[in-house]
C-alpha cells in the first residue's frame, strides 16, 4: 500500500472516531438517597418514602415498613431491578392500606427511572410512581462552624451528615450520633462525645456547641448557611464545605 493510501485510510478512521457519539455518563447513584412518594391525597402522619443504601432499599408505605435488594445499571441506561419486597403488614385505615398496596405493587414492577433535580419517576409494567427528594436534604453534606475572629482553626467546630448518622467536632472533642427527618424537620441525637479536656478557646467553643446541639435543636437553611437553633433561641451558623 502506498504512503498516500495509508494517509487516506488514517483520515477515514479519524473521521469515524470523531463521529462516534459520546456515551451518557452514569446516572446519579441511589446510595444514601431518600425520596418521598408524591401522592394526590397523602395519609396523615409520616409520609411514605423510599431510602436507598448500597444495594439495599427500605421504606414506609403509609402503614407498613418494607425492604428489598436492588440492582442499578452502571452504564447510564437508567435501568433498575428490585428484588422481592418484604413488607411488615400492619392494619391501618382502609384507604391508606389500599394506597400502600398499590404503591408497593408498582414499586415491585419498576424497571427504569428518571431523575430531574429533586424529582424522580420510577416506571414498570405496573405503572409509574413519582418521588421528590426531601426539602433541604443534608445527607452527604459537611459544614464548618462560623466563628468569631480570634478563634484558632483547631478550635473550629464542624458537622458531617451521612445517611442517618451525624459526626463532627465540638472545638475540643469528636461527636457522633444519629439524625433523621421528622415531618421535614431535622432531628439529632442522642449525641456522644469523646472526653478530652481542652482549656482556652477549644473548651469555650465546646460549651457553646453542646449548649445548642440536642434532641430539641431546630435546623434550617438560611441562604447558603445551615443554622442550628436551640429551644432557648441560641444559634450556631455553619458554612458548607464543598
Amino acid at each position: 500500500m502506498t504512503t498516500r493510501s495509508w494517509a487516506a485510510l488514517l483520515l477515514s478512521f479519524l473521521a469515524c472516531a470523531c463521529a462516534t457519539p459520546k456515551k451518557e455518563p452514569p446516572p446519579k447513584p441511589f446510595a444514601a438517597t431518600k425520596w418521598r412518594l408524591v401522592m394526590d391525597a397523602p395519609p396523615a402522619g409520616e409520609a411514605p418514602y423510599v431510602r436507598f443504601a448500597d444495594g439495599r432499599m427500605e421504606g414506609f408505605g403509609g402503614c407498613s415498613r418494607f425492604s428489598a435488594r436492588y440492582r442499578e445499571d452502571s452504564v447510564g441506561a437508567r435501568a433498575i431491578a428490585i428484588g422481592r419486597i418484604e413488607i411488615d403488614r400492619r392494619l391501618c385505615d382502609p384507604a391508606a392500606q389500599a394506597a400502600e398496596t398499590r404503591a408497593v405493587d408498582i414499586l415491585q414492577s419498576v424497571s427504569s427511572y428518571t431523575i430531574n433535580g429533586d424529582d424522580m419517576s420510577m416506571s414498570g409494567s405496573g405503572g409509574t410512581l413519582k418521588f421528590r427528594a426531601p426539602s433541604g436534604s443534608l445527607t452527604g453534606t459537611r459544614w464548618k462552624g462560623v466563628v468569631g475572629s480570634g478563634v484558632d482553626e483547631a478550635a473550629t467546630p464542624y458537622l458531617e451528615f451521612a445517611e442517618g448518622r451525624l459526626a463532627g467536632f465540638t472545638g475540643c472533642n469528636m461527636l457522633s450520633g444519629a439524625w433523621h427527618l421528622e415531618e421535614n424537620e431535622v432531628k439529632v441525637g442522642p449525641l456522644v462525645t469523646t472526653k478530652r479536656g481542652c482549656p482556652g478557646a477549644g473548651g469555650e467553643m465546646e460549651k457553646r456547641v453542646l449548649g445548642v446541639l440536642n434532641e430539641r435543636t431546630r435546623f434550617s437553611r438560611e441562604g447558603s448557611k445551615l443554622v442550628a437553633t436551640s429551644p432557648a433561641g441560641e444559634r450556631l451558623e455553619f458554612d458548607e464545605i464543598k
